[in-house]
């Protein structure tokens, strides 16, 4: 639904494959696959998204992008996440993942990029012969089938394409020869993520970010330079995010990074391409703001990029351009998005076109902005979406990556976990009701709506019907209430409604996010806020909000009774579940995974206070297996394999006897697509 976001958006908080956001992505890391994921990763990837994102797509080591805004988000691509890193979005950035729910609805996740639909746009004959792109009749080529297609990018002269492909868990990349679809491998299959991809200007070389898969707590990629004969790639910069351009006479390199401080969240820097040598820091932005995909214009003299957030699930994404002799920075249109993943300078200078999506649309649609104007017109029908984008010089050819969603609702029996899932319904977030109702979310009506089923698959129902995203429920002790995320306010705060979906009140007014539990007395609903990435609370008297836990994490839970907080982290280099104290943040019990080499994708209570449920995903992100670790001293117990052939896992819940696991998991379907014209 994603780059990554949304790799990084739909999947709003967990990661998304590099896109990929965003990239995935960014989705942040932006996700975006970076998607998207950018990914998502990219999604980051996806949905970058926003690898990736959230970055609005963060990226996430060895998995792909989460959206945080929101990846980008991804995504994801990320994915889309996308980031919030969309290319370390795998939709990376921004930004093999889970997914944040809004990054998987927008980006959606970075992001469910279908067909290639079009729109009509007139041009003037001057436009025309500056842009065939824009006005010569459509055509659509397929350059990949299998679905495991994260990036790519068309040649100066259009005849050759490079993209990257995952296989067995491994990436690798590929050029392709446009007239003959002859194939040839110029970097063998390694265990790293690729977000960025981008040619020289003459042609003979590829520029690439890539992170090592094996290098856990490092969240950024370096760029690297490759000839297109093969060789050894060429390490030129550390520490960058997913998105990359090259000048036109191939000497400067634009690249950015995302410090993540308070003051310095991302920033946009240019270097020497052949080594990498003179790093200078062009501009810089305070958190939450994040800075995406850049690209030098065609003479040289400015840069274009992508800046904005999305954590708030609102449009704040817009486009600037800064000049690199004096500095100067000015904004290209006023036009606002939910999150850009992609740009291209038209060969005229005048124009640039973007994949963007704008909240309440559903789809990465391809967008034209007029750098004098400031006009910003779609160019594609909102059935369609698109994440990476890569123009040949003379503007005649285009290729972009069609990214499909695959995300279902399965049940387990804890009992008799090896005989399979019951799959009930397309979904990207879920949880159990006291009475073992399952609630979830689903876009399989375009929007991504709360919908409520029985564990046997029977008496299904639609419970919200809006324009906009509604994810994440949760049910009250009593079962007589619904919460919710929604962002139909314009950014992203708590419903409340009743079991049947009437009485559908705003629950939070200030600070708002996705809900996490409801105590058993009724009277607080526990959230984790979407900017802060903190835990409050919001009393359902009055309505007033606290801040209850106050270190920020994408992977934490709160437990039942609001007592405690788990946290997936890192301590003395090893990889542990930390449970803390949510009235004093003193730590309870440290916990290690079962599996050290291992990454958590899911992390939740049991209904009895007796365990901790998890997801750990292999080094190869191939196979994915459910554990509970109980509160005393003794060690994890598996739990099951999850079945069938899955990618990504973006939600984990557990009926309240605990006899039933829902999990949503799948996979997103990335292929690069050569486009002939944009105009039928």
């Amino acid at each position: 639904m994603f780059d990554l976001l949304l790799i990084l958006v739909q999947n709003h908080g967990r990661v998304v494959e590099k896109e990929v956001l965003l990239a995935k992505i960014w989705p942040d890391s932006f996700v975006e696959e970076g998607s998207i994921t950018y990914n998502i990763r990219q999604l980051r990837k996806t949905l970058g998204d926003e690898f990736q994102a959230p970055i609005y797509i963060e990226t996430v080591p060895r998995r792909g992008y989460r959206f945080v805004g929101q990846v980008d988000e991804p995504t994801a691509s990320s994915e889309i996440e996308s980031t919030e890193t969309v290319p370390t979005e795998q939709v990376p950035a921004q930004e093999t993942t889970r997914f944040s729910p809004l990054l998987l609805v927008a980006l959606s996740a970075f992001v469910v990029l279908g067909g290639i639909g079009l729109g009509v746009w007139f041009l003037g004959s001057r436009d025309a012969e500056a842009a065939p792109i824009l006005s010569t009749p459509f055509s659509l080529e397929k350059l990949s089938t299998d679905g495991h297609v994260y990036h790519a990018a068309v040649s100066p002269d259009g005849t050759a394409v490079v993209y990257s492909r995952r296989n067995a868990g491994k990436q690798s990349i590929w050029l392709m020869q446009v007239g003959t679809s002859e194939n040839t491998e110029i970097v063998p299959p390694a265990d790293v993520f690729y977000y960025g991809l981008t040619f020289s200007p003459d042609g003979k070389t590829i520029f690439f970010t890539r992170r090592e898969s094996i290098d856990q707590d490092k969240l950024q990629a370096s760029v690297y330079r490759e000839s297109i004969y093969g060789g050894v790639p060429q390490k030129i910069i550390d520490d960058t995010e997913g998105w990359i351009s090259v000048s036109p006479e191939g000497e400067k390199i634009s690249f950015v990074r995302c410090p993540k401080g308070e003051q310095e969240y991302c920033s946009l820097w240019i270097a020497e391409s052949f080594d990498g040598r003179n790093e200078t820091r062009l501009l810089s932005r305070p958190w939450p703001i994040r800075i995406g995909d850049n690209r030098i214009s065609p003479d040289g003299q400015t840069i274009a990029f992508a800046v904005g957030q999305s954590r708030t699930a609102s449009n704040e994404f817009g486009l600037m351009e800064v000049d690199l002799r004096s500095g100067e920075e000015r904004e290209l249109t006023s036009e606002k998005f939910f999150n850009i993943k992609y740009l291209a300078w038209l060969p005229n200078q005048k124009d640039i076109v973007l994949t963007a999506r704008k909240q309440p649309d559903k789809n990465f649609r391809i967008w034209r902005v007029s750098t004098s104007t400031g006009k910003a017109s779609p160019l594609t029908d909102d059935s369609q979406s698109y994440s990476a984008l890569s123009l040949s010089d003379d503007g005649s050819s285009l290729v972009s990556s069609r990214v499909d969603s695959n995300f279902h609702l399965n049940v387990y029996r804890t009992e008799h976990p090896d005989s399979g899932p019951m799959v009930l319904a397309k979904a990207s977030t879920v949880n159990f009701a006291p009475n073992g109702k399952i609630v979830f979310s689903s876009a399989r009506t375009g929007n991504e709506e709360i919908w409520s089923i029985n564990a046997d698959g029977s008496d299904e129902r639609q419970l919200t019907r809006t324009p906009n995203d509604d994810v994440s429920p949760v049910v009250s002790a009593d079962n007589k209430s619904i919460f919710f995320a929604s962002n139909r306010t314009g950014n992203l705060q708590i419903w409340q409604m009743n079991q049947d979906g009437t009485n559908q009140t705003q629950v939070t007014q200030i600070e708002g996010g996705t809900p996490l539990a409801a105590s058993q007395d009724g009277r607080w609903l526990y959230y984790k806020s979407a900017v802060e990435k903190t835990i409050r609370r919001v009393t359902m008297g009055d309505g007033r909000e606290e801040l209850v836990f106050d270190r920020p994490s994408i992977d934490s839970a709160i437990s039942p009774d609001g007592q405690q907080v788990v946290l997936s982290e890192s301590k003395d280099g090893e990889k542990v579940l930390t449970v803390v104290s949510a009235v004093d943040q003193s730590v309870v019990n440290n916990y290690k995974y079962a599996d050290p080499k291992a990454s958590v994708v899911c992390l939740v209570w049991s209904n009895d206070l007796k365990n901790l449920a998890y997801v750990l995903t292999d080094e190869s992100e191939t196979a994915y297996t459910l554990w509970f670790q109980t509160l005393d001293s003794r060690g994890p117990r598996k739990v099951a394999d999850l079945h069938e052939e899955v990618f990504e896992l973006s939600g984990l819940a557990l009926s309240p006897d605990g006899k039933d696991i829902a999990v949503i998991q799948g996979a997103w379907i990335h292929d690069a697509m050569l486009v002939k014209g944009l105009k039928q």
